[in-house]
């Protein structure tokens, strides 16, 4: 399950690496899309991995980019991506009951010092924080017991934000 589960994982962000034609947040840069993406004709509904993307509030996510714009070409911004790509993609579902795997756009290390470098000290609280607020007001991650929730940390210190390392993945 360990080998699958990361396997799974290099290859979405393999995949949200080649993002083509987005609106970034409102910054003006176009990206090109992703072949495959929402809108386009899936004939092929059996078997299709189904993801649902939690819509958290702006404070965990876009607010981040939007105080700054550093984030969208910071080394860490394969979670901005990620959450580009899962929010066009086939393999989104707005079904919650139906969702094989459930994100958790949760921008951590690009929450940035006037320097540039990430300030990991406040991640583990935004994570627990984003934990907190789906727990208590969403029945999917108890229902569960959060073995199918995922969060994108690409930071070096990645396994240090989860407060709960022993139980993850």
């Amino acid at each position: 399950m360990k080998l699958w589960t990361w396997t799974f994982v290099v290859l979405l962000i393999y995949v949200s690496v080649s993002v083509i034609r987005f609106d970034d947040f409102g910054s003006g840069q176009q990206m090109e899309l992703i072949p495959g993406t929402a809108g386009e004709e899936d004939e092929e509904e059996i078997g299709r991995l189904k993801m649902f993307v939690f819509e958290l509030p702006i404070n965990f996510n876009e607010d981040i980019v939007q105080r700054d714009p550093r984030c969208l070409t910071h080394l860490f911004a394969a979670e901005i991506y990620m959450h580009l790509f899962l929010l066009t993609s086939q393999v989104r579902t707005l079904n919650p009951e139906e969702a094989d795997w459930f994100y958790t756009p949760v921008y951590t290390p690009c929450d940035l010092t006037p320097q540039g470098l990430p300030m990991s000290y406040r991640s583990p609280r935004m994570i627990r924080s984003a934990i907190q607020l789906i727990s208590s007001n969403l029945p999917y991650w108890n229902k569960t017991e959060e073995c199918n929730h995922f969060f994108l940390v690409p930071h070096d210190f990645a396994t240090c934000f989860h407060y709960d390392e022993d139980e993850a993945i």
